[in-house]
């Protein structure tokens, strides 16, 4: 069973806009920006062009997370004026409406409203094209954007990037004099061990949902889902297939027909208990896992409680 969700989207934003800024500038260079990891953006320092001048500063942050996010934006963007670049902080959540459902959708109004998110989609896709970040490097002539994207990534093959080995396989790679990484080393002071530990419980996530997507008991529930989504007029195999089905939406409102398709595998989802197991598997594998790598998720919490204090100086200072 593949998963539920056809879009990968929350990381982007979770790393800050540099990932983007790349992929946007190489696309004029003509260049491939190397965005396995999703990692880490000449004109002078003077005003921004009218069209970022009025660009809106992120609220004031509440959670922790929230925190060390916009301290990590501040940090960045001084990063990058200290070195001849522009860099306007971006919200951690641009489109807050936006959910990911990863195993079945099952939050009945929400599908009322938005359908499995297309237009929502849309909209987040249109946060990206229209970034400050982005367009700034797209308007540099092409020798200062890709000065402007080395300031922001470095060179990930340099002799000392920072390493992670995933628990999946594979290692990623990014460089240690970035100013994502300065930012990162300021306020996490261990860059090579964040790195490490951030990748490897980051790609978490994914082992868990493969893991209830193969779990044999979710695909019991999926047999009496796919019985209540056949008597409601709809044959899907599983979420996923139902979900492909959906028309992408041709404009910014989200169709009546993936309204009503979408409405129906909440129903059958909640009448049928797959929400609630999918939940309840999801959280036992979580569990196993954070036992399993116990060593890293315990380190990713010391470093950040430690990072939280030096967080806030930042956010004080401006």
């Amino acid at each position: 069973m593949a998963v539920v969700s056809r879009r990968t989207r929350s990381w982007w934003y979770a790393v800050a806009v540099p990932a983007a800024l790349a992929a946007a500038v190489a696309g004029a260079l003509g260049a491939r920006p190397d965005i396995a990891p999703p990692s880490e953006a000449h004109a002078s320092a003077g005003p921004p062009p009218a069209s970022t001048a009025a660009v809106p500063v992120p609220p004031v942050p509440g959670t922790p997370a929230e925190v060390r996010y916009a301290a990590t934006q501040v940090l960045i963007r001084d990063c990058m004026q200290h070195r001849g670049f522009r860099y306007w902080p971006v919200p951690r959540q641009p489109v807050p409406e936006l959910r990911e459902f990863p195993y079945v959708l099952d939050d009945v109004s929400y599908a009322r409203r938005h359908g499995y998110g297309g237009a929502l989609e849309r909209r987040f896709q249109e946060t990206m094209a229209t970034d400050p970040n982005a367009r700034y490097v797209r308007d540099l002539p092409p020798e200062r954007g890709a000065a402007a994207v080395r300031a922001v990534n470095g060179d990930p093959g340099e002799p000392d990037a920072l390493r992670a080995t995933l628990p999946a396989g594979g290692v990623l790679r990014r460089s240690s004099h970035s100013c994502m990484s300065e930012a990162e080393r300021q306020l996490y002071r261990d860059l090579p061990g964040w790195y490490r530990v951030t990748r490897i419980t980051d790609n978490l996530a994914g082992l868990r949902v493969g893991r209830v997507l193969a779990d044999p008991r979710y695909a019991d529930g999926v047999t009496a889902w796919r019985r209540c989504m056949r008597d409601a007029g709809h044959d899907a195999t599983d979420p996923a297939a139902a979900r492909a089905s959906a028309p992408e939406p041709a404009s910014g409102s989200v169709t009546p027909g993936e309204i009503g398709l979408a409405v129906a595998e909440a129903t059958c989802a909640t009448r049928t208990g797959l929400g609630r197991l999918a939940r309840r598997l999801d959280a036992e594998h979580r569990r196993a896992l954070d036992r399993q790598f116990h060593t890293e998720v315990a380190e990713r919490l010391r470093l950040e409680a430690d990072a939280l204090p030096r967080a806030r100086a930042v956010l004080a200072a401006g």
